[in-house]
């Protein structure tokens, strides 16, 4: 008896220290009428690049950052759509925010896109930031929280992968400000197969 309980004891300990270690992770989904499935994209066709994660603990910030490109050049440009009016501004196409991130209920600072360079000509970087002051968000399960809608004009291969949009350097998500912050696990690069 005594043996199973110190057997529950020492698994129940290691599961707890696996547990708080556990980074939040992101991620990333098609959707809309350009989905072809989930590696492929219609080109000409509006499509939404779905960005999803979860949050382990409650947190006062977050910094996200993607780049998007072509490594064999196939693709030089996309389209950013014009924003439906229910974008978070200041957008130059239809960026959205899901839950939470819609608005500013919660993010009273801030909750918005960075434009760092974001013109349609690939490379095109951009980024997501939030930040409360005193009341953190809570912990919640992995779903999308932004969507980047945009059409590729052309057929060939276009890439999504981390990035940051200057001046920063890293993903962070933030739990106090007297904490160093955690980095997310980006589950990326995501390829896509563009078809005519």
């Amino acid at each position: 008896m005594r043996k199973s309980i110190l057997s529950l004891m020492v698994v129940g300990t290691c599961l707890m220290l696996v547990a708080s270690g556990m980074a939040a992770t992101v991620s990333m989904k098609l959707s809309g009428a350009g989905k072809v499935n989930d590696s492929t994209i219609k080109a000409g066709e509006k499509v939404s690049l779905d960005i999803y994660f979860d949050n382990e603990k409650p947190r006062m910030g977050l910094s996200l950052g993607f780049k998007l490109s072509s490594p064999d050049k196939s693709i030089t440009t996309i389209v950013h759509p014009a924003d439906s009016g229910k974008g978070l501004a200041p957008s130059a196409g239809d960026i959205k925010g899901y839950g939470i991130y819609a608005n500013k209920s919660v993010f009273k600072v801030l909750n918005q896109p960075v434009l760092a360079d974001w013109d349609g000509k690939l490379p095109d970087v951009m980024g997501f930031m939030t930040m409360v002051l005193k009341d953190p968000w809570a912990t919640q399960p992995v779903a999308k929280n932004y969507s980047i809608d945009l059409i590729v004009p052309t057929a060939g291969t276009l890439v999504v992968d981390s990035a940051f949009f200057p001046p920063g350097g890293k993903w962070i998500f933030v739990t106090e400000a007297n904490q160093p912050p955690d980095i997310p696990v980006w589950k990326g690069p995501y390829k896509f197969k563009v078809v005519k």
